[in-house]
């Protein structure tokens, strides 16, 4: 891919106007008119575009990290209502785990009920 090319597949991921993006490249007004397609279905040039796409996507995303900091931000902001705050530190908590309630539990079988639930996956059971 040439630097004309690079310059075309950058231009085309912020305007998504292929002849745009040609024009800015440096491409004349004629080629972009009548070829401009002709660079988005390079493999080269369209394979730099989704590059370029998906880096641009993953920059735009708030990590978990970046989340919990502005809403830490709001909960300590005294100048936010106090619902808002409140609102925030629940929020977090939901976040971090802090409601989730731990239950331990124990399964006891019996004779009967082992009978029963073989019976119910087919065993024992007469095919005819």
């Amino acid at each position: 891919m040439n630097e004309r090319q690079r310059k075309f597949a950058e231009y085309y991921v912020q305007c998504g106007n292929a002849e745009q993006a040609a024009v800015s490249a440096g491409y004349s007004e004629q080629y972009a008119r009548g070829n401009a397609y002709k660079l988005v279905a390079n493999s080269g040039v369209a394979a730099y575009i989704k590059q370029l796409s998906e880096a641009a996507q993953t920059a735009r995303i708030m990590t978990a990290r970046d989340r919990q900091e502005l809403l830490s931000d709001i909960a300590k902001d005294e100048g936010n209502a106090a619902a808002d705050r409140i609102r925030a530190v629940d929020t977090l908590n939901k976040m971090t785990g802090e409601y989730t309630t731990k239950v331990e539990a124990s399964v006891q079988t019996s004779e009967k009920l082992s009978d029963i639930l073989s019976q119910l996956g087919g065993d024992d059971l007469d095919s005819t």
